[in-house]
């Protein structure tokens, strides 16, 4: 039996959380396994990576830690298909293919937005707010209906819907580590910088090390005829940060996609910054 078919209880780790006044700096690799939190790279060999460690470290330390919950486990895990970024029919963002090495890290902090339905004949609008390590998906996902009454939850590739509280207006904060592996083993780490609280689980994928990352908007049902795009103004990303082998990758120097329905441009990434970008709607 592969990483793919395995019962979800047998590939999923759910760590016990970070205790009050638990200091990442003195913990031994053992003890920030042990909480799910991401190791401590070494500052000579990853003197990038390191520094990014320590200041989240810094930031996350007085943060609430949750016990982590999954609410709606997901089904086996899909078996891998071509390494193929975002389509452009149905999302827009930013991709980027690495030419040295995998991906093994991806950092982006995001705003859930507020949505408005837009008429459907389906009576719903479904989007997702998403960021990709490879074969890896984690996302806000949101839907809005006639009654403009807005739904919104997290989930990750391999878990499922995690327990972690989230609502539009929040700013929500996510770290993907894919191991290199035989397992393919996925380290998630979820904060919801709004309410101060955390939430850490990793997953045996199966799948191989990453040669993509990617983040951005992405509607749902794009086959249904007649199916449109909920209005959700602007969405942004920032403090996004991509490593390989040969360091820090900007994820803006990738390929930006735009949404489009044949010639209607429905959204457009901005880049804001070399670590920010945001997503518009069209009108």
């Amino acid at each position: 039996m592969d990483d793919h078919t395995e019962p979800h209880a047998a590939r999923v780790h759910l760590h016990d959380p970070a205790p009050a006044g638990f200091d990442p700096f003195d913990a031994a690799p053992q003890e920030l396994a042990r909480h799910g939190l991401p190791r401590r790279p070494d500052r000579g060999s990853e003197p990038d990576l390191a520094a990014l460690w320590e200041r989240k470290a810094t930031h996350y330390r007085d943060f609430e830690h949750l016990p982590p919950l999954v609410i709606e486990p997901s089904p086996p895990l899909p078996g891998t298909g071509p390494a193929l970024g975002p389509d452009p029919v149905d999302s827009c963002g930013y991709s980027l293919t690495s030419s040295a090495g995998p991906f093994t890290s991806l950092f982006l902090t995001w705003t859930i937005p507020d949505l408005r339905f837009d008429p459907d004949p389906f009576g719903i609008n479904s989007i997702h707010v998403f960021a990709g390590l490879g074969f890896l998906d984690v996302h806000t996902q949101l839907t809005v209906n006639a009654a403009q009454t807005v739904t919104c939850s997290l989930w990750a590739q391999g878990v499922g819907t995690i327990g972690l509280g989230v609502r539009p207006g929040d700013v929500i904060s996510a770290s993907l580590c894919l191991n290199t592996n035989a397992a393919g083993t996925a380290a998630y780490f979820f904060t919801n910088e709004t309410t101060g609280q955390t939430m850490s689980v990793s997953v045996d994928t199966g799948y191989p090390p990453a040669v993509t990352v990617d983040a951005g908007v992405t509607r749902d049902g794009v086959l249904r005829p007649g199916q449109t795009l909920a209005r959700f103004g602007t969405v942004y990303f920032d403090e996004i940060s991509a490593y390989n082998s040969a360091g820090h990758q900007s994820l803006l120097s990738g390929q930006a996609i735009t949404m489009t329905d044949g010639t209607t441009v429905l959204a457009t990434p901005y880049a804001l910054t070399d670590y920010a970008f945001k997503v518009v709607r069209g009108r």
